[in-house]
């Protein structure tokens, strides 16, 4: 209720009254506010694969002691001063918010939902227009936010696919070879797919998060790219 609250602020002060653009201004504030938890991210994912080799070389020598390799292991994130869990933060914040917007949606994009709204909410508005691109007046464009879309499903899934090649550059896997190679190739290729079959079958609002999510975070990606880029740099000289 609250999230939905918050989303129809963004609707009712934001010159149209276009429900996809609110679901884009909120993913905007959301992925700004997420930044720093983003590039802090990017660094865990760079600093285990700068220690990679030594990873390797611990778990090769306590193949067969599980409990030595971890305090070894331990040590060695100790020394670097690196969170192994750290690439894992942002997706634990995104999936309750992602799980609250699936619940908004899912109740429907109309009058009746206006009954969410608190007491205090200014402006209430007698309908909810769900119907995104309208102003471009072209029918076939036109995207209902409260019904699925294949279209935007599909945007989603190249999208995800676009982000998961990229962030195969920060992986902290080292280049691998063999069968291990052609699963990490099959994964990459996995979600997106997994991406364009779920939003397929949810209202397309959910899909435009998606897509505004994983548009916002590629860019996130290359800002942060390019501080690393001038950090190492200015290391080096």
């Amino acid at each position: 209720q609250r999230l939905f609250n918050i989303l129809m602020l963004f609707y009712v002060y934001i010159p149209g009254h276009v429900f996809g653009v609110a679901i884009i201004v909120f993913t905007l504030i959301l992925s700004l506010v997420l930044y720093p938890c983003y590039v802090q991210t990017l660094k865990a994912q760079r600093d285990l694969k700068k220690i990679q080799p030594e990873i390797d070389e611990i778990k090769k020598l306590h193949n067969n002691d599980k409990t030595k390799q971890s305090e070894a292991l331990m040590q060695v994130y100790k020394t670097h001063k690196v969170n192994p869990l750290g690439s894992c933060l942002p997706l634990l914040i995104q999936l309750p918010i992602l799980y609250a917007l699936y619940q908004v949606f899912m109740a429907g994009l109309n009058a009746d939902s206006l009954k969410l709204l608190y007491s205090w909410f200014p402006q209430i508005p007698t309908e909810i227009n769900p119907v995104f691109l309208g102003f471009l007046h072209i029918k076939a464009l036109e995207i209902n936010l409260a019904a699925p879309n294949i279209y935007l499903a599909v945007i989603a899934g190249v999208s995800q696919l676009i982000q998961s090649w990229l962030m195969m550059k920060f992986s902290p896997m080292p280049q691998a070879g063999g069968a291990t190679k052609i699963i990490n190739m099959q994964m990459m290729y996995l979600f997106p797919v997994l991406t364009v079959f779920i939003g397929m079958s949810l209202p397309a609002a959910l899909g435009l998060y998606w897509v505004a999510t994983t548009v916002f975070t590629i860019l996130q990606q290359i800002i942060a790219t390019q501080r690393f880029k001038r950090e190492d740099q200015l290391a080096n000289n």
